[in-house]
């Protein structure tokens, strides 16, 4: 009886062209190696756009992690948790209380930049389609 290698997998096929005896069985071998060869365009033809698209994806997002300015958003946050202590001193606030309150508005403010950026780069993402 002879196996019907047309059912087999990529894998499969590469797992019986390793194991085949060659000299007893040499059709069986070519077959299997043209069936390899095969199945082998057939699978780079259906990944390739899939493959071509996360490239070109993972591409556009350092294009557009490029564009943004980490030391900018930094400093406006040091700048804001320095305006923020400085109108709590105008206000008399103790010392304590001006750390603890220039440090929240920091963290408010490290959660929204977070976020925005979050739903920037979604946005980004959503569109990814309709630019290539």
């Amino acid at each position: 009886m002879k196996p019907d290698f047309t059912k087999y997998s990529l894998d499969e096929l590469k797992d019986v062209e390793s194991v085949i005896d060659r000299i007893q069985y040499p059709e069986r071998y070519e077959l299997v190696k043209k069936l390899i060869a095969e199945k082998s365009v057939e699978v780079s033809k259906t990944q390739k756009p899939e493959l071509e698209k996360e490239e070109a994806l993972r591409e556009l997002h350092r294009e557009y992690k490029n564009q943004k300015s980490k030391v900018w958003k930094i400093f406006r946050g040091a700048t804001l948790m320095f305006v923020t202590f400085r109108v709590m001193q105008y206000l008399d606030w103790t010392i304590q209380q001006q750390i603890i309150g220039a440090l929240v508005v920091f963290c408010i403010y490290t959660i929204i930049l977070v976020g925005l950026n979050e739903y920037q780069f979604n946005k980004f993402k959503r569109n990814f389609g309709k630019r290539t």
